[in-house]
This record gives C-alpha cells, sequence and structure tokens, in this order.
C-alpha cells in the first residue's frame, strides 16, 4: 500500500485574474489549498474563482484568514482588540464557507496566514481564540497550523482536528518555531534543499536547523508556497520527487 501525504498551497492572494488562471495551473500536484478571504489580499471574485479551480481539481478547500492588513499582506502584527478579531476572522471564514456552499462542494479547514499565524503558534490565547471562533463556524472543521506548536493544544481545547504542517522552503530553529523572515536564513537557499526537507517531513525523518541541529517534527501536510515566483516548477519537482518515493499526495482524511 502507498504512503500518502498532504500538500498544501496558499492561493487566492490576488484579485489578478492571470494569478488566479496561475494558482489553477499548481493544483494538479497539490492535494489542498488555503483560500485569502480579504484580511492580507483577495475579494469576493477572487474567492469564487479560486473556490472553483479547487473544486474541479478535486481539493481539499481551506479558508486562509490574517489580520486585517492588506497593506502589509498580514505579515506584521498588529495592535487589534479580541473582539474585533474574532469578528473578522469569523466573516473572512465565512466568506470562503458560503462560496464553497454556493458551488456545492465542502470547507474542510482553516488555516491562519502570516503574522497571525506565527502568533497563535506561540501565544496558546490567541491560538485558543481562532480555534474558538473556527469551532462555534462549524466544529467539523479542521485547524491547520505549525506542527507540534500552540496551535494543536487550543485544537484539542477547542474540540477541533488538527493538521500538522510543516513548511519544505523555511528554516526552523532549535524550538520547531520558523526563523522569521525579517532574519537572512529564513528561507532555504536552494530548491533542492527544500526539496529534500519535504522528503524528510514525508518520511518521518529529521531535519536540521542552521545551526546543525537535529529536530524531529512530525507531519501531517507539507506547506508550498504559492506566491513563490518559482512555483510551478517546485510544484512539478516535489511531486515527482514524493512519487519516486512511493509516495501519493492526498488530502487528509
Amino acid at each position: 500500500m502507498r504512503m500518502t501525504i498532504d500538500i498544501n498551497c496558499d492561493l487566492g492572494e490576488s484579485t489578478n485574474p492571470e494569478h488566479w488562471e496561475s494558482d489553477a495551473l499548481l493544483m494538479p500536484y497539490i492535494s489542498s489549498c488555503n483560500i485569502a478571504c480579504g484580511g492580507h489580499a483577495g475579494n469576493e471574485a477572487s474567492v469564487r474563482a479560486s473556490v472553483r479551480n479547487a473544486y474541479s481539481h478535486n481539493l481539499s478547500i481551506g479558508a486562509h484568514p490574517s489580520y486585517p492588513d492588506k497593506e502589509n499582506f498580514g505579515r506584521r502584527s498588529i495592535p487589534i482588540d479580541d473582539d474585533s478579531l474574532r469578528q473578522t476572522i469569523s466573516e473572512q471564514i465565512t466568506l470562503v464557507l458560503r462560496e464553497c456552499e454556493s458551488q456545492q462542494t465542502k470547507l474542510s479547514h482553516v488555516k491562519p496566514h502570516g503574522a497571525l499565524y506565527n502568533d497563535a503558534a506561540k501565544d496558546l490565547s490567541l491560538a485558543l481564540l481562532v480555534a474558538e471562533e473556527v469551532a462555534k463556524i462549524s466544529p467539523e472543521l479542521k485547524l491547520m497550523g505549525l506542527a507540534e506548536s500552540e496551535m494543536y493544544e487550543a485544537a484539542k481545547k477547542a474540540g477541533l482536528e488538527f493538521i500538522h504542517e510543516g513548511f519544505m522552503d523555511r528554516n526552523y530553529q532549535a524550538d520547531k518555531t520558523l526563523v522569521p523572515r525579517t532574519e537572512n536564513n529564513a528561507l532555504h537557499e536552494s530548491l533542492e534543499d527544500s526539496l529534500n526537507q519535504a522528503l524528510s517531513f514525508a518520511l518521518g525523518s529529521p531535519i536540521q536547523t542552521p545551526d546543525n541541529v537535529e529536530l524531529q517534527i512530525i507531519i501531517d501536510s507539507i506547506c508550498l508556497h504559492g506566491d513563490n515566483p518559482n512555483a510551478l516548477s517546485m510544484a512539478k519537482q516535489l511531486y515527482q520527487r514524493l512519487e519516486e518515493h512511493d509516495f501519493k499526495v492526498r488530502a487528509p482524511i
């Protein structure tokens, strides 16, 4: 029996229709997508097109909510009170949910974006806020987040199934958090390094930090960044590498 691994990609992060079609080119090589829903990027039209394309490629569809900060693409922590954050998270997820329902397909999971993702990975109270809003919309939704982080603990407390995520192109710190994007070594220097890290995740093998610390991180899903200029080439090569090791790319059941 073949092993399986989920490949997820953040999509719909533009209001330019040409970018929606570029996103669609990635879809044969992934199994899950996370659709931007207005916080950091996207609008009703991009959500509609992204859901349509994802449905046609039989992908597991997720919402990708963010701090409401399009100016900084959701990549900076912003001052926001809990009630306002709960409201925007709910509105963003609901935008994707309603579009899924209108196209007679299913919203399967929620993955926070950018600074919200990173903050929630370290802050249990914030992670709980996110998880509680997801559970209010539907306890059947899964929460995707940084593997073995506070988001996992929050998901358990909220009664949600958790998808442990690993990043193929990002370096990790010794505490299993990501090297901040503000640092020079946040990203792998080569495609080969990214492919090797993805394969290690899939096989359950250790990865190494830039300081040569070995980390064992068990993941359910590997993130491929759709906004990378070489995303399509990366997707094809990752898919091929996994096929060569007898993996089937498939969303978590």
